[in-house]
């Protein structure tokens, strides 16, 4: 390895930690703000399919990011020689969003049953969960993206968000399936 590889590896491990490090803060700081929006004195929804709707409704989040997503992907075929992605050469910038887009479409098919499972199986007190997953689960998708046109080491941080919220919901959904 040469020194300029060294040098450039370590700024990445560099950048790398602050990264996670911000993501740590963003993520409390996104806690913090949806547990003082969820403090309101709205009534939680007592049946399952009130729950449901409340779910439905905050699943635009995640359909709004996807669309973005795909929406990015589209730019950057025009404005690349990757127009026709058959026959053309595919940009770097290209086959990220590519990628971001194929892995966000992967988690969301893992979110959007889990987070609808969780909206029936949580008791009416406890509703507040579904803002708190569709944010976590929004800004990490969003930090995925974000990292990853920086440098494909640094989608870590988001990929750990959105990898956690989904195997929370799934496990919790697992214990109550079992604990019955």
């Amino acid at each position: 390895m040469t020194a300029r590889e060294a040098s450039r590896s370590r700024r990445v491990v560099r950048g790398a930690i602050v990264l996670n490090g911000g993501a740590a803060i963003l993520g409390w700081a996104l806690f913090l703000i949806l547990l003082v929006m969820m403090a309101g004195p709205a009534a939680a929804p007592e049946s399952a399919a009130e729950r449901l709707v409340v779910a439905v409704r905050l699943l635009v989040w995640p359909s709004a990011l996807l669309l973005m997503m795909v929406a990015g992907v589209a730019m950057a075929r025009v404005g690349t020689r990757a127009f026709n992605p058959i026959d053309d050469e595919e940009s770097r910038t290209y086959r990220i969003r590519q990628r971001v887009l194929s892995n966000s479409v992967e988690q969301t098919a893992i979110f959007v049953p889990a987070f609808l499972g969780l909206a029936v199986a949580l008791p009416p007190s406890h509703v507040g969960i579904l803002s708190l997953a569709i944010g976590f689960f929004a800004v990490g998708r969003a930090l995925f993206w974000i990292g990853y046109e920086r440098h494909p080491y640094f989608r870590a941080p988001g990929m750990s968000v959105t990898f956690n919220v989904n195997a929370g919901m799934v496990l919790y959904l697992l214990y109550a399936l079992i604990a019955g």
